[in-house]
């Protein structure tokens, strides 16, 4: 039931679906809202009404999943007219930072925050050493899967991020096994036992909460709220409004509903429901269909499908698209362009031209995002803006050069070359070093690091890095000094040293040299698992056939030969616990020989092409650049232009991928626009996207072309 608004915006008048949002009776109210649809104004509307209608300011609560999202917010209702004043007393904030305010009263101190992931890395390795301990103490021993370098690392947050907006528990039932919980979670039995004992000691001895990180705050208060042991206190607030409710999950639901219920508040809340793409973040389209809202009476769903972001050609492409009302609110003409490319190669060129004739029409090439489905798309785009000359920045993803499956080819080119200087910078030369650890599957140790840092800094002390490092069989020497830092490493020599000679003054002859026997022992015995041995094996190969090459044989046909040999894919699949993430990793190796194909270059003088890559497209970056970004990195922002390579089936949808989810990416891809979007395809219909082919490209234009016309001229059209 409607009612006659209380609050009038200033700048601009409500239609009538944002004024039914604004102004309705119901108790609970979702906006079902297209991209671009004015959610976020629509909001403040709503908390506008409410205050004009005797809400304090001070018992409205605006909840989002990004802090800029709530920045926006507040400031929104400044902008439509609020009072200055009472527009500052409304609560816009995250879910996590709600959470962490309610758990920082329940608790009565501070809980330290790590911001970073390389805050947090130091605490998984050692809850990966403490888990190997009891692994090692069991009668029988179980081959687990444990991350100790970075990237997979990163992967393992990922997948307990997830879990952790799942409201997974890792504490287990008594005649439950963590084998058999990690079997029916369909994770591997090492990342549920290191989940276990990374929270365990997250948890503290006793004293409270040791840290939090990202989402911890929203895990552990629904954990709480969920569970029902310890009363919490939560504040009470007469209307909640939560923005984006497609990025919900589980553990975000359950802090809302418990909010809602303890205050009996009104809420409102909005969302574009064909966006869900954050399933790694718990948000799943299966969930929000069956959940929001299911616990609350009366819940009136309202419609947001007027677009404020492009004009009719595009609203009638992403009706097609999606198969759900959409109408344009702009009387403005979108400018919508298929363009066939033969291959890769055709397409960044193409792309390039477009990318010219806009820059040409519109002097702004920081209003123009290049969206890619996966980063190992960006290779060959990133090659041809380099020859171009034309400057890019990145969001949601690295520069190719930088990615660690790159950086080990970079490193064995410049071992195979003993062109060290190839990679510039100390920085760059580090992370290489540390690439060239990982994919030879080397454990992790502190000492190690700082080895690293040291051939690093000096690019002489590269070739001993690689034959005393790399290439050199680990003894069980090295395994125990890894762990030590050089200072500790000393003191233990000196340890030694004094025992022995303790022993001689004491004449105990045989003990002394036991122990140096000991030593030697140590230093001869090999140590290295049967992974380690052959990752050696195969770099010592994988050299060989690049110092025996033909000098002037082109570089992607001995980098073939090398990826080949150090079986860069099977290592993917055993670094990552993630498939997804492995074949990512797989697609960047493939792009890159592809890119040594294009360069038409013999080996060294595609090192130096690499480094002077590098170094020209830091330059370029300091010039008006285009976005290449990822998808999910897109989202939540809007474009002048929007260019989407990469449209073949197999290529996006993406193989192997959920296409619900899929089919979500690419309409969030599309609907970044405000003017122009144009697509890249390839030449046959038999290999184009279905994605493409949904939106009825030369319909939609017609369509729309007919539907400004008749706006402009005040005729009557009928609609969809």
């Amino acid at each position: 039931m409607k009612a006659e608004p209380r609050f009038s915006p200033v700048g601009f008048e409500p239609t009538a679906e944002q004024r039914a949002i604004q102004t309705h009776s119901a108790r609970y109210i979702i906006a079902m809202a297209n991209a671009g649809a004015a959610k976020t104004t629509t909001l403040a509307l709503r908390i506008a009404e409410s205050v004009k209608r005797g809400v304090s300011p001070d018992h409205i609560v605006a909840l989002c999943f990004s802090a800029e999202a709530a920045r926006v917010l507040k400031m929104r209702l400044i902008e439509i007219g609020l009072d200055d004043r009472l527009a500052r007393r409304v609560r816009c904030t995250t879910f996590d930072e709600f959470a962490l305010q309610v758990l920082r009263d329940h608790e009565g101190r501070e809980t330290p925050f790590l911001p970073s992931f390389e805050d947090v890395a130091p605490h998984v390795r050692s809850a990966v050493t403490e888990v190997q301990r009891i692994n090692a103490a069991r009668r029988n021993p179980r081959e687990l899967w444990l991350p100790e370098h970075n990237a997979p690392i990163a992967d393992f947050l990922k997948i307990v991020r997830q879990m952790k907006a799942q409201q997974i528990s890792p504490e287990i039932e008594d005649d439950d096994s963590v084998a058999s919980r990690a079997e029916a979670l369909n994770v591997p039995e090492g990342l549920f036992a290191l989940f276990r004992q990374l929270e365990k000691a997250r948890a503290g001895d006793g004293d409270g909460c040791a840290w939090r990180t990202e989402f911890d705050a929203t895990y552990d208060l629904a954990m709480l709220l969920t569970q029902g042991n310890v009363p919490v206190s939560l504040p009470g607030y007469r209307v909640v409004i939560a923005d984006e409710l497609q990025d919900m999950n589980p553990a975000t639901l359950t802090c809302l509903e418990h909010l809602i219920e303890h205050g009996r508040a009104w809420f409102t809340g909005a969302g574009d429901f064909d966006q869900v793409i954050h399933r790694w973040a718990g948000a799943d389209a299966s969930f929000l269909s069956a959940r929001l809202g299911a616990n609350w009476s009366g819940v009136k769903r309202l419609p947001l499908t007027i677009t404020f972001r492009h004009g009719p050609a595009m609203a009638v492409a992403t009706h097609f698209l999606k198969s759900k009302p959409v109408e344009s609110g702009r009387d403005h003409d979108a400018r919508l362009r298929l363009v066939r490319c033969a291959d890769s190669e055709d397409e960044a060129g193409k792309l390039i031209s477009a990318l010219l004739d806009w820059q040409q029409r519109s002097k702004r090439l920081d209003a123009c995002a290049v969206i890619l489905r996966a980063p190992h798309q960006s290779i060959a785009i990133e090659n041809a803006l380099l020859r171009a000359g034309i400057g890019w920045r990145l969001e949601g993803l690295q520069s190719y050069l930088l990615r660690s499956e790159i950086l080990i080819l970079r490193g064995v080119i410049a071992f195979a070359l003993e062109d060290y200087e190839s990679i510039p910078g100390v920085d760059k030369r580090f992370q290489v070093l540390q690439a060239l650890e990982l994919w030879q599957e080397l454990s992790w140790g502190d000492r190690r690091l700082e080895d690293l840092k040291t051939a690093a800094a000096q690019p002489e002390l590269f070739d001993a890095f690689l034959k005393g490092r790399l290439l050199r069989p680990q003894t069980l020497a090295d395994t125990s000094a890894a762990e030590l830092s050089d200072e500790a490493e000393t003191r233990a020599a000196h340890r030694l040293l004094d025992q022995i000679r303790r022993l001689r003054r004491e004449g105990q002859h045989d003990e002394a040299n036991a122990l140096l026997r000991q030593q030697h022992e140590a230093a001869a015995t090999i140590d290295e698992a049967p992974a380690q041995r052959n990752a050696r094996l195969r770099l010592t190969q994988a050299l060989a056939t690049l110092r025996d090459g033909p000098v002037d044989e082109p570089a992607h046909l001995a980098l073939g030969r090398a990826v080949a040999i150090l079986d860069l894919h099977g290592v993917a699949r055993r670094l990552f616990i993630d498939p997804a993430t492995a074949d990512m990793v797989a697609r960047s190796v493939d792009g890159f020989l592809d890119a040594a194909r294009i360069s038409k270059q013999p080996l060294r003088e595609f090192a130096q092409w690499l480094r002077s890559a590098e170094e020209k497209s830091a330059e370029l970056r300091k010039r008006k650049t285009v976005l290449l970004c990822t998808v999910e990195a897109a989202k939540g922002q809007e474009f002048d232009a929007v260019m989407l390579p990469g449209l073949a089936d197999g290529n996006f949808p993406l193989a192997g991928w959920d296409r619900t989810e899929e089919h979500n990416r690419f309409y969030v891809a599309v609907t970044r626009m405000r003017d122009e979007l144009t697509l890249f395809a390839p030449e046959t219909d038999a290999r184009l996207s279905p994605f493409v082919s949904a939106m009825k490209l030369d319909t939609a234009v017609a369509r729309g072309r007919t539907l400004l016309d008749a706006r402009l001229t005040g005729h009557d059209v009928q609609d969809f």
